[in-house]
């Protein structure tokens, strides 16, 4: 695959922009590197939106709009993911339950409460951040949250022979992984300097209790539980930020 088209690829799979799309198993996981250039992009998306917003609205609508145009450049595509692993890992009791229940489109208890905390937490977070650290906060963000797969397909295989989650497995390689964590790495110091480290490192630990718990639950990841991923480390980087401004950077 060329880098154009793995660019492609991870644009196509990861944001609602009308791009080809993958046309063997392995496209996905070979277009791996490209998924924090992704979340730059989305990031800096976001950050311009923001900075318009600041203008406009007071910060509590700046936040729950800018929410809304982040699902809404992703097409739900994490938030969908967040719901089914809930639903899966609230309400099945054993791996084939829990794995049949994340196949199923429709969402319960467990994945729409998730669904709500998750969208509240990114709220508050955005309202609670001063506008100087709002758009540097969502272009950081963005990148690790669509870093975790990188790290989540090293630590776990695929819970499935198919799907998803086993396509990116397939086609992952180390040097383009490599290559993502470092871009990642670059960007988290240029937003936030060497307060970066912190959230890159609490993106690290999420990501390896994830992987202990759907090992253990699963047998392994799954296409859901990489959305979940993504969900989970874009909610915790903006709370980590907030925390830090509160303690620090204030």
């Amino acid at each position: 695959m060329t880098a154009l088209g793995g660019a492609l690829v991870a644009f196509r799979y990861l944001t609602v922009l009308p791009l080809p799309r993958s046309r063997t198993p392995g496209d996905l996981g070979r277009a791996a590197g490209w998924f924090p250039v992704v979340g730059l992009a989305l990031g800096g998306i976001l950050a311009l939106a923001s900075l318009a917003l600041d203008r406009l609205v007071p910060p509590a609508v700046s936040g729950m709009l800018l929410v809304v145009l982040w699902a809404g450049l992703t097409g739900g595509l994490h938030l969908d993911g967040l719901a089914d692993t809930a639903d899966g890992l609230g309400g099945g009791w054993s791996r084939e339950r829990a794995l049949a229940i994340m196949r199923d489109g429709r969402s319960g208890p467990y994945g729409v409460t998730a669904i709500v905390l998750v969208l509240g937490l990114k709220t508050a977070a955005l309202a609670s951040l001063p506008d100087g650290l709002v758009s540097r906060t969502l272009v950081a963000s963005a990148v690790l949250g669509r870093t975790g797969p990188l790290l989540l397909v090293g630590l776990c295989p695929p819970a499935r022979p198919e799907g998803a989650g086993h396509s990116f497995a397939a086609g992952a390689r180390v040097p383009g992984l490599l290559v993502g964590g470092l871009v990642t790495v670059a960007v988290c110091w240029i937003a936030l300097g060497p307060w970066g480290l912190v959230p890159i490192a609490a993106a690290g630990l999420a990501t390896c209790a994830l992987a202990a718990v759907v090992r253990r639950r699963l047998g392994g990841f799954t296409g859901d539980t990489l959305g979940a991923l993504v969900e989970g480390i874009e909610a915790g980087v903006l709370t980590v930020a907030v925390s830090l401004d509160f303690l620090a950077l204030g």
